[in-house]
């Protein structure tokens, strides 16, 4: 996987401050961070890969999620699926932060060694209800 803060096209920091609301001071310091700069300008490249969460089991779920059925995240975060459960996306948001950091660093996404997740309900046989199990992959 190729650098993506070697892109083609410059990354637009003017675009970036505007959206965020940044001062100058704040843009400076931010830029000024490797960690923070590298992160943003990993964003378009983030934001051409799709994270999929692919249901792999799931009983008593109140959402309705069957197997098969799958929730979608840009690369930066930005949820694209419309039926979405909050109980499941709020795990998976680690997975959107790791896919966007092996992004960030050149990395294939999909070698993030944990790639599986269930939403945050218990499961019946735990005293709640239901329970869905999502294997991650990035595309």
């Amino acid at each position: 996987m190729s650098d993506p803060s070697n892109s083609a096209k410059p990354f637009n920091w003017a675009k970036f401050q505007a959206h965020l609301g940044y001062t100058d001071e704040q843009m400076a310091e931010f830029r000024a961070d490797e960690r923070r700069r590298k992160a943003a300008e990993a964003i378009p490249a983030a934001n051409r890969r799709t994270i999929v969460a692919t249901v792999v089991s799931s009983h008593g779920c109140t959402a309705g999620f069957k197997v098969g059925d799958t929730v979608e995240v840009s690369g930066a975060g930005v949820v694209k699926s419309c039926n979405v459960c909050i109980y499941a996306v709020a795990p998976m948001t680690i997975h959107a932060a790791m896919a966007h950091d092996r992004i960030a660093e050149g990395l294939d996404p999909n070698g993030m060694w944990f790639n599986t997740f269930s939403c945050q309900d218990g499961g019946f046989c735990n005293g709640s209800w239901g329970q869905v199990c999502f294997k991650v992959s990035v595309e």
